[in-house]
């Protein structure tokens, strides 16, 4: 028995490995900064879509940023779906000027069913005739987001230059409140520059991160918006890939999220994430790989690998609670203590990645300062993944809703005085 425990956590770790060795590599990718190309003159007529359930401390404030877009007025209209609101998110976003669609569903609940609700009212999901155009594309915004104010002008270049799924840059709303803000923020960041942008320049598909998104009217005629798991965005994702509609990604654009205040509140939404990841990856990965290999599409297998991300997650999990409980089963096959005696460099880096990688990032991006003074509690929030996407794996098939309470009413001046130091 001790010699099939050998050879498993042997096994485990050469994936773990080789998949780091990827994802590493992958992220080198990430370095160079694109930006759009060319400018074009403004064409295409946007529905902003703002997924609001009793969000009254926050529409008001987003619902006046997109007001300020630097894109024509007439060609976009801001949407308000209040959705299951006891409150009065739908008097206050009508008070602002926006239009409100109001719905009740005592069962299909979550963002993804009002979504697809909203979608249909605006003649803008699958079957709908393409002769009905009154917009070109959609843009998904959560209400408790800022949104930059050239960010119309931004997907309109890239919808014009032939790209058709488009994620924004997710930027931080209050960065520096407390150290958890922090943790999520930089993490955010890091995901922005390591993988969105490295996809993005390798040519394969990134992914839609819930917010801050554009889709094109055409892509949600063919394919509808239909979702079932918690996680929208990666499942549509996933799903316009399979229908050969790559996600690109605008590092120029940019919202600004609000982040959860405690560590409770972190793990819960960070929970959902990980049932709904793990959700897709079930129910997907097969078809996407499969298809991958027929048509021999290297985007479509990387995007295959890319869903195995959270089981080999769990892999990296049970081997760093076996190393800590059982230290010398994992030393028998280590395949650190190896690369530390034939590859010092890479031996003695790996472990201080959740310091490095982010001095890096302070000298691409250059975000705030203020986070990163909380950046030795970072690896807190980072290993503390393992237990999330462990517990998920055998609580995917939970999937209630459980939404966020925002809280941080601010406007755009002040998050960018306050956190960022731009007057």
């Amino acid at each position: 028995m001790l010699l099939i425990i050998h050879k498993l956590l042997f096994i485990m770790q050469i994936i773990v490995f080789i998949y780091g060795m990827y994802l590493l590599t992958l992220a080198l990718f990430g370095i160079r900064t694109r930006m759009t190309e060319t400018s074009h003159a403004p064409k295409n007529r946007f529905s902003i879509l703002i997924p609001a359930h009793n969000e009254e401390a926050v529409i008001h404030k987003l619902v006046q940023n997109l007001k300020q877009q630097k894109y024509p007025k007439h060609l976009y209209d801001i949407f308000v779906i209040a959705d299951n609101c006891s409150d009065n998110t739908a008097q206050i976003a009508r008070k602002n000027s926006a239009r409100v669609l109001e719905r009740f569903n005592d069962v299909r609940k979550g963002k993804g069913y009002a979504l697809e609700w909203a979608l249909r009212q605006l003649n803008l999901s699958k079957g709908h005739s393409h002769k009905n155009r009154d917009y070109d594309a959609v843009v998904i915004i959560d209400a408790d987001n800022l949104v930059s104010d050239n960010f119309l002008d931004i997907m309109n270049n890239r919808l014009i230059n032939g790209e058709n799924v488009i994620q924004s840059y997710i930027d931080s709303k209050n960065p520096s409140d407390t150290w958890v803000t922090a943790a999520f923020s930089i993490m955010f960041w890091l995901n922005n520059r390591f993988t969105l942008m490295s996809r993005y320049n390798t040519g394969f598909s990134a992914l839609l991160a819930g917010t801050g998104m554009c889709i094109s009217a055409d892509v949600l005629r063919e394919i509808g918006w239909a979702t079932s798991t918690l996680t929208e965005d990666l499942e549509y994702s996933t799903k316009a890939l399979l229908h050969n509609y790559r996600t690109t990604y605008a590092h120029d654009a940019r919202i600004y999220d609000e982040k959860p205040l405690n560590f409770f509140t972190s793990c819960r939404q960070r929970l959902r994430w990980a049932r709904g990841q793990i959700d897709v990856a079930i129910k997907y990965l097969p078809k996407m790989l499969f298809q991958g290999i027929k048509e021999m599409s290297i985007v479509k297998i990387e995007s295959a690998l890319r869903l195995c991300q959270l089981f080999i997650i769990v892999f990296a999990g049970i081997i760093l609670v076996t190393s800590l409980v059982q230290p010398q089963w994992v030393a028998i096959t280590s395949i650190y203590l190896h690369m530390q005696s034939h590859i010092p460099f890479l031996g003695f880096t790996l472990p201080y990645m959740p310091y490095i990688v982010p001095i890096i990032l302070l000298s691409l991006d250059h975000p705030p300062l203020k986070p990163f003074r909380y950046l030795l509690l970072f690896p807190i929030f980072a290993y503390s993944w393992y237990i999330i996407y462990f517990y998920a794996l055998f609580t995917y098939k939970n999937n209630s809703w459980m939404p966020t309470k925002h809280t941080r009413d601010l406007d755009l001046n002040h998050v960018k005085s306050e956190f960022y130091g731009q007057g």
